[in-house]
């Protein structure tokens, strides 16, 4: 009797473990999962072909930038070139604009920061070039001394001499009816165009530079009215 029922149950496990096996048909999970490889392997080579064109967008666009660049660079340099050959008598080419140089002793007198009465001829020539050749340019008005130091004048240094020289020539043009946005600088003795050493070379170094520069960056302003 005990073997019996031991025979019974363990064909029911066998019945039991064969049902089990026939639900879970290999046939189906092989079809399932080969289909499940194949679409994760598609998934993947279309990752990998966006990223590829990503990565070829990036480069070309690199590319395109790098030549927009040197494309701009030749552009400047030739719009440069036409006003060199183009610049008015005295007016020398620097990258961005135009400079003209002023002795020092044509525009003052030895430590003072007023006009001479002769200067303001070639003040009102420079003045009638902006006008008419530099209209839209920025003024920068620059002016140096020599390396003297300063001993009788008013002034506490040669920035300060320097500084008000060039704001007496940017007084001068705007009363002369130029409508620039123009800035007064000074040097005082800190960018001599040769050394010290004799009067000659210190009368050199004494001078006012005005810059016509081309406006750069954003929102940088056009030239004015004065009002005068």
């Amino acid at each position: 009797m005990m073997r019996t029922v031991r025979n019974v149950l363990m064909w029911a496990v066998v019945g039991l473990a064969i049902a089990l096996v026939g639900c879970n048909d290999p046939k189906k999970n092989t079809t399932y999962n080969d289909q499940a490889s194949t679409n994760l392997q598609e998934w993947k080579d279309s990752l990998e072909k966006w990223k590829n064109l990503a990565e070829g967008l990036k480069a070309q666009n690199q590319q395109d930038q790098n030549t927009i660049n040197a494309l701009r660079r030749e552009l400047d340099a030739l719009r440069n070139k036409q006003s060199e050959t183009q610049l008015p008598p005295g007016w020398v080419g620097v990258p961005g604009g135009a400079m003209i140089a002023i002795e020092g002793t044509v525009l003052f007198d030895s430590g003072k920061a007023e006009l001479k009465p002769g200067s303001k001829k070639t003040l009102a020539q420079i003045a009638e070039t902006i006008k008419q050749t530099y209209p839209d340019r920025e003024i920068y008005i620059f002016g140096h001394t020599d390396s003297e130091a300063i001993r009788k004048s008013k002034w506490r240094d040669n920035y300060e001499l320097s500084c008000h020289r060039s704001l007496a020539v940017v007084r001068f043009l705007q009363g002369s009816g130029t409508g620039n946005y123009m800035a007064a600088c000074g040097w005082g003795e800190h960018r001599p165009v040769t050394s010290n050493h004799d009067k000659a070379s210190m009368q050199a170094n004494r001078r006012v530079e005005i810059f016509a520069m081309t406006p750069t960056g954003a929102g940088a302003p056009a030239a004015h009215s004065t009002g005068k």
